[in-house]
């Protein structure tokens, strides 16, 4: 009877801590889960993407080629990213970036490493079909952090609004990147962080 009574307290124990521990495995993962809704403009080529750590803008496939400034874009085909495509390339953002950016190019600081600060850029996300078939969203980044001090001393982006266009900048370091995923394959390619001068 004594050992029926020991057994049953260890059950409880271990189906105690087995609860625990699905309970903040599933509180870890829906903390690092980002809401995305998105909305429509003013601009009938343009979609707005409000999510709970950042913001950013969809360029339908509407939206003038000659105005993407990508190459090739005039030659390729182009289709306007759904929610759903958007989430899906978030996630492959945040799984992949560190590794891609391991030599942190342009990048001369931890403070500075674009993995780290995901959440401090205004995202443009323009949707490709490559020679493949597949379905690839270009994702550009603009710093959107700009303290008041940074204000004070003329440093903003007048660009970090839903209708603005899509926009290259030169030079600016770690503050301008962009990157591409592949939605079919699920990788992330093409990283390019900007110069300074």
């Amino acid at each position: 009877m004594f050992g029926f009574g020991t057994c049953g307290k260890t059950n409880v124990v271990g189906n105690m801590t087995k609860l625990a521990v699905t309970i903040l495995t599933l509180t870890l993962f829906l903390s690092c889960k980002t809401t995305i809704e998105t909305l429509q403009t003013s601009d009938p080529n343009k979609i707005g993407v409000n999510a709970n750590k950042f913001r950013g803008t969809i360029f339908k496939s509407t939206y003038p080629g000659d105005k993407l400034f990508i190459q090739p874009a005039d030659t390729l085909n182009r289709f306007t990213p759904t929610k759903a495509d958007i989430e899906l390339a978030e996630t492959i953002l945040k799984t992949q970036i560190e590794s891609l950016n391991n030599r942190h190019i342009n990048q001369f600081r931890k403070g500075q490493y674009i993995d780290k600060n995901l959440n401090k850029y205004f995202r443009q996300y323009i949707g490709f079909i490559n020679e493949q078939g597949d379905s690839t969203i270009y994702l550009n980044f603009h710093w959107d952090r700009f303290t008041f001090t940074d204000r004070i001393k003329g440093y903003w982006d007048d660009r970090l609004k839903y209708t603005s266009d899509f926009s290259i900048v030169f030079d600016g370091g770690s503050r301008y990147w962009s990157v591409s995923v592949n939605l079919n394959t699920k990788k992330l390619f093409g990283l390019s962080v900007n110069g300074v001068a």
